[in-house]
């Protein structure tokens, strides 16, 4: 009796443990080596980006046609001038090619460049128009710079990146971290390519070389994958029914060891 009963626990402890070496980030990060990092990230435009482009300039009236607000309609109750401009200015979507068509100038070629890079391409065009004491400065910022993270986490969410860069750590926790459930050790991250087609790199975020990784920093419209864990699966294959038989087994124990007592 006393071996079926400890069968039965036995059972029910491996059907809900996790192993403890699987569940720790950067379980390396004593013999962690900085002096192989990628340096500071620099994120690069990409088709289908989306970009605020301001211009400043001394001629006033010529920046200011450049920098022309759009409106995006009313929403109920709101009056004339209160429109939601997301920033006041024209996006500038890039398309297949790689160009944006850009005032006065036309198109200009910025896939494959730096924000900082873009800036000063669309400067360079817009040179001759302007007095050589214009003071002409370009700024550009990415609109639709965001990461989707799913699978094993706890708030799997689309989110928005608002200062031009964002970690896979960051991303997690921006998601609520990973759950007891999820696999650390082969994250999955899913890389659109210029071209549009998809390329798929498997992480290991129990690796401190991770912060080395090129895949360390999230590019726009990344997608993180967290998989379960063989624990998460071995639940799963448990089931209800599984779950109702052990149950009923550990109550037909107890009574039969109360019965055995007593008689």
């Amino acid at each position: 009796m006393k071996h079926l009963i400890l069968a039965v626990l036995l059972l029910l402890t491996l059907c809900s443990c996790a192993n403890y070496k699987d569940v720790p980030y950067l379980q390396n990060s004593r013999e962690f080596r900085s002096d192989t990092s990628a340096g500071l990230y620099e994120m690069i435009i990409r088709p289908q980006d989306e970009l605020n482009i301001f211009v400043f300039a001394t001629d006033k009236q010529l920046a200011a046609q450049l920098n022309k607000r759009e409106r995006t309609g009313l929403k109920p109750g709101q009056k004339l001038g209160q429109e939601n401009n997301q920033g006041g200015f024209y996006h500038y979507l890039v398309d297949v090619n790689g160009d944006i068509e850009f005032p006065l100038v036309g198109k200009i070629h910025l896939c494959g460049l730096t924000i900082e890079q873009a800036s000063a391409a669309v400067r360079e065009k817009l040179l001759p128009y302007f007095n050589d004491d214009a003071g002409l400065v370009v700024n550009t910022v990415m609109m639709n710079y965001y990461v989707s993270v799913m699978g094993e986490v706890k708030h799997p969410n689309t989110f928005e990146v608002t200062r031009n860069k964002m970690t896979i750590l960051e991303a997690l926790a921006k998601a609520g971290d990973m759950t007891i459930y999820g696999k650390r050790d082969n994250v999955k991250l899913l890389r659109e390519q210029l071209d549009g087609t998809y390329e798929v790199h498997e992480l290991d975020m129990r690796n401190a070389n991770i912060l080395n990784s090129p895949y360390y920093y999230l590019q726009q419209r990344d997608i993180v994958y967290v998989e379960p864990n063989e624990a998460m699966v071995q639940n799963a294959q448990v089931g209800t029914t599984t779950r109702l038989w052990l149950r009923g087994a550990s109550i037909t124990i107890s009574l039969g060891s109360l019965l055995y007592r007593v008689l």
